[in-house]
């Protein structure tokens, strides 16, 4: 079995960098350590080596919508952008509700060249397939999004969470529409509707991209509960959805700079970023498309971020891996140790470049963050023990 041997780069080993060796051997991180040797030297002087990053929260598009984005070329976005591990969501046409539905998903995806996990979705009637899945995550949609997919019967929601596993997470786009104002408090009677179900039935529930501060707040209210946010609220507001014109539309809404600030505020009882990629073509967002692109800028974000000390490194990293992992009960994913699965990223903090739709991965080639100049970038990505990306 051919050895890999990572030398001179600064690992991320249990929340701290550390100068040290990591060897390969096929699919798995074999030993941890100094001068080690294997068959295959890769030179990681001058960068960090990261876990492969795991990102909750994606839109592949497959099946249904297969021109806007397919489980291949998602997977190279991914990858591009240091994530070796994503979740899919379910809101395809048709959605993934049944058994039989997620194994034909399953089947789909062999064509992945990174692991893709998939959350099943809730619907106001799918209860006994929801128990013949047992899936680690239920995607319950209490608001519009794409295909229109959401509850619409007034008990659903406590049905759900009487009904699954107790092991299970139950992870909730609460995003009100409408708005801002109206929107917001919207949000907020969904979160506290959610925290008040867990409460009762002692379930684990999971708000997704959380727009501003009192969304996170209101949520940690209770010790079952996890929060994400997405870079897209961090990084925009308002004004430069305007700005995007028809690009500028995504559920939920880019929040005024005051509530973006807020968000802010929050970051330290924020648990995960999920980049929440949801391609569209550009003819389609000029038909009123909600979502944004987000794989490829989404690390590079948070590194821009640290570049200029609004964040720390040894934060963002564990939000971006471990984090998500022990959320959803991912094994051998978003840590470097010794038999866990060799997904490594290489990680260059001093490559400034600037957002190019048309260099991007993505079937879709466009990316609200057009013309940013951001500093830190992917150098190269490591799958299962195998070199899958190199930039340029």
């Amino acid at each position: 079995m051919r050895t890999i041997v990572i030398s001179g780069a600064k690992v991320f080993i249990e929340g701290k960098f550390v100068s040290c060796d990591v060897l390969i051997k096929g699919s798995k991180i074999a030993e941890i350590g100094k001068s080690l040797k294997g068959e295959k030297k890769v030179d990681g002087k001058g960068l960090l080596l990261l876990p492969g990053l795991v990102d909750p929260h994606v839109h592949l598009r497959e099946p249904g919508a297969e021109y806007k984005e397919d489980f291949k070329t998602g997977s190279h976005a991914a990858l591009a952008g240091g994530f070796t591990t994503i979740m899919d969501m379910p809101n395809n046409n048709p959605p993934t509700t049944t058994f039989i539905r997620l194994e034909e998903k399953k089947q789909l995806a062999k064509k992945a060249a990174c692991d893709i996990r998939f959350h099943f979705g809730g619907t106001d009637d799918n209860f006994p397939e929801v128990r013949k899945v047992n899936p680690k995550s239920l995607k319950i949609y209490l608001g519009l999004t794409t295909g229109e997919f959401f509850l619409k019967r007034p008990d659903s929601l406590e049905k759900h969470f009487e009904n699954i596993y107790p092991d299970s997470v139950l992870f909730f786009h609460a995003s009100g529409n409408g708005p801002e104002e109206q929107a917001l408090e919207e949000t907020f009677a969904n979160i506290d509707r959610v925290r008040k179900l867990s409460d009762q039935y002692m379930r684990k529930f999971h708000i997704a991209h959380a727009s501003c501060g009192k969304e996170v707040e209101l949520a940690k209210h209770s010790e079952r509960a996890t929060v994400e946010a997405a870079p897209h609220h961090l990084f925009l507001n308002s004004k430069d959805a305007k700005k995007l014109g028809s690009r500028g539309s995504v559920y939920p809404e880019l929040r005024s700079e005051k509530l973006r600030k807020s968000l802010w505020k929050q970051f330290s009882n924020i648990d995960c970023i999920g980049s929440d990629h949801a391609p569209h073509t550009l003819e389609d967002k000029e038909e009123g498309a909600h979502g944004f692109p987000g794989l490829e800028t989404t690390l590079s974000l948070m590194l821009d971020a640290c570049s200029k000390k609004l964040l720390k490194l040894e934060d963002v990293i564990p939000m971006m891996s471990s984090r998500p992992a022990e959320i959803f009960a991912l094994e051998n994913v978003g840590e470097i140790k010794v038999g866990g699965f060799a997904d490594l990223v290489l990680v260059d903090l001093k490559k400034e470049w600037t957002v190019k739709g048309e260099e991007l991965q993505t079937k879709c080639k466009w990316s609200p963050y057009e013309g940013r100049k951001l500093k830190g970038k992917v150098h190269s990505v490591f799958y299962r023990g195998r070199l899958v990306y190199e930039d340029d």
